[in-house]
């Protein structure tokens, strides 16, 4: 009988607790992430065909080849002034837009191959490579712009010529200078001195 009760309190306490387990609302789903409307450096048109992604490379190659003859223009201005901080920052840029060339040509290589063996997966990547190599090599040629400053376009003292009214009352033509008088003879203190 006294196992029965516990038996019975036990089964008792289960179906309450199951039953408040039923009770709770089921948890609200999280709503989906939203992708944000921004593009990410690097990031490729898929649609483009092998022969637009070979061109379109070819362009951007062209052109980090001209921002390597930029860098190298700023890194002759900074020899010619001897500022050796200039010439240290200049040398740095020049050194990664350089390594970001090598980059692009090898990654142009890769995508020739690609597009012969037909490999899409491939052609994208070597594409996308490229192109972030163009967009890292124009931020280095920037910072390789700032890193020399202003002194590179300042073309000399700026003269300042202003045509206006004349001034009333302008101090500058006073025809009785005060200053212009002609010098009084006094005696000297000294002299008239009875001490000296």
């Amino acid at each position: 009988m006294r196992i029965s009760r516990k038996l019975l309190v036990v089964l008792a306490i289960a179906a309450l607790g199951i039953g408040t387990i039923y009770a709770q609302p089921s948890p609200p789903t999280p709503p989906e992430p939203k992708t944000p409307d921004v593009t990410v450096p690097g990031e490729t048109r898929a649609s483009l065909s092998p022969r637009e992604m070979q061109t379109e490379t070819k362009k951007l190659t062209a052109e980090m080849e001209g921002f390597h003859v930029r860098v190298l223009q700023l890194q002759a201005a900074a020899r010619k002034a001897k500022d050796v901080i200039k010439l240290n920052c200049v040398n740095e840029k020049l050194l990664a837009v350089k390594q970001l060339l090598n980059i692009a040509d090898v990654a142009d290589n890769d995508l020739t191959e690609a597009i012969s063996s037909g490999d899409r997966d491939a052609q994208v990547h070597q594409y996308s490579q490229v192109k972030l190599a163009h967009e890292r090599a124009t931020a280095e040629r920037d910072e390789a712009e700032g890193c020399i400053g202003e002194e590179i376009v300042f073309v000399g003292p700026t003269a300042v010529e202003v045509d206006g009214p004349p001034m009333p009352d302008d101090p500058t033509d006073d025809p009785l200078d005060p200053f212009d008088a002609v010098p009084s003879e006094f005696e000297q203190v000294i002299l008239a001195s009875p001490w000296y």
